[in-house]
């Protein structure tokens, strides 16, 4: 179940798309206008930071002893440039970062937050532009899930972010992530833990890695484990909330024949589950 601030996220969501009339192609702005953010997190509050999108930790960010901004701050004012035109504003940093001026969420550590937020606006998204006949389960106990199958990779309390159900089978997991460490990319251990038993119950069962991530190096981590660069890989596919953000925005690219799929792609793919 989700929690009262996931919620509030998703509450939020739904009133951008409908004010908006975004549909599956251009929903992701929500997203965007929600969470991502200009601002830095200092305990019980936030404060303003370069003047651009934080798209990846602060310490990134840096001015050389000339006060030129480094490759890493180039980035965010090309991705904060081009997220303004995409949302059509003169004044991102006061338009984005809707979530984190919520009265219930804006003094609390953001880390545990987003994630919540964001997954269940994930969810939110595959209910609203796909099949609308599957069912979704946040938060599933694998034990429960697959009953005699012990996972003694993943801890006692490990939950599956999203299971998606046709006729009360499992057809799709999905572990959604805003952000992950370059050298800890758990979502792949979570498919190697987590397919296989599914697959016991539904051959055809599948396993999506949905991010928020920006940096090319980490999202290459999970792109060299989904086809077509590894076709028999763990992950069925690689899934931002919008890959032009790191294309386009950023001007990052991936190494070749990696392939990061958007949420319309996946909204389009329940249909096939």
């Amino acid at each position: 179940m989700p929690s009262p601030n996931a919620l509030l996220a998703v509450q939020m969501y739904q009133q951008l798309t409908a004010a908006n009339g975004w549909q599956a192609q251009d929903a992701w702005k929500g997203v965007a206008t929600l969470l991502l953010s200009c601002n830095v997190y200092e305990p019980g509050l936030w404060q303003p930071f370069h003047g651009t999108v934080v798209y990846q930790e602060r310490n990134a960010f840096k001015l050389n002893a000339a006060g030129q901004p480094n490759a890493a701050l180039r980035a965010a004012h090309n991705l904060t440039a081009y997220l303004a035109q995409e949302l059509g504003t003169q004044d991102l940093c006061n338009t984005i970062g809707l979530y984190w001026r919520q009265p219930n969420v804006a003094a609390l550590q953001p880390h545990n937050l987003v994630g919540h937020a964001f997954r269940s606006i994930v969810v939110h998204y595959l209910q609203t532009f796909g099949d609308p006949r599957l069912d979704y389960e946040e938060e599933a106990d694998p034990r429960l899930l697959f009953p005699g199958f012990r996972f003694q990779t993943r801890s006692d309390d490990a939950r599956i972010d999203v299971v998606a159900r046709r006729n009360a089978a499992p057809v799709a997991l999905i572990s959604v992530r805003w952000r992950y460490r370059h050298d800890r990319v758990d979502l792949v251990d979570e498919a190697h833990a987590y397919l296989p038993p599914a697959r016991r119950i539904n051959p055809a069962a599948s396993f999506y890695a949905v991010v928020g991530e920006m940096t090319p190096s980490r999202l290459s981590k999970l792109t060299s484990n989904a086809p077509p660069v590894s076709p028999h890989g763990p992950l069925t596919a690689a899934v931002h909330f919008q890959p032009d953000l790191v294309f386009c925005g950023l001007g990052f690219n991936l190494p070749p024949g990696h392939i990061l799929h958007s949420l319309e792609w996946l909204a389009r793919e329940t249909y096939s589950w």
